[in-house]
């Protein structure tokens, strides 16, 4: 797939460093890896992290795979998902509210990096990080990115 029809956005190293250590990125690209090492071990789409044990957090950004891997999330009950602010989506009721265990708002805007590992266009909406487990949650509320954090 060559860089302007793709669909993939890099995380910016700081969101990650911040998180602290990841066991496994279930959801990106040896690009991406090589950019951030944002955990021990990865799945590639190819290789497919939903259908895959897990022993760590990371899912992908953009629909239809956020929901598959928010349930994924719950199911596991360890990680930390980085996903738009959309609290009036029905997937934020369904899946994030009735199953997550805190929340961070994150105040800045995130410019996710291209595949050529410049920074993109401002996004249109905000982000939030969401804490699945007490572990997790511990981690998030220390998180020193600039936002409100939210037990649910």
């Amino acid at each position: 797939m060559n860089i302007i029809e793709s669909d993939e956005w890099y995380t910016p190293p700081e969101i990650i460093s911040s998180l602290g250590e990841f066991d496994l990125d279930p959801a990106t690209s040896p690009d991406a890896y090589k950019l951030n090492r944002s955990a021990d071990d990865f799945y590639t789409a190819t290789e497919n992290g939903l259908i895959r044990a897990w022993s760590g957090r990371n899912p992908p950004y953009s629909n239809p795979l956020l929901q598959e891997f928010l349930n994924k999330m719950a199911v596991h009950n360890r990680g930390t998902a980085l996903i738009y602010s959309k609290i009036d989506a029905k997937w934020f009721h369904d899946i994030v509210l009735n199953n997550g265990t805190a929340i961070k708002f994150l105040y800045d805007r995130i410019r996710f990096l291209k595949p050529d590992r410049t920074k993109g266009m401002h996004p249109r909406g905000s982000s939030m990080l969401v804490a699945y487990g007490r572990e997790d949650a511990k981690i998030l509320s220390g998180n020193t990115l600039k936002g409100e954090f939210v037990y649910l």
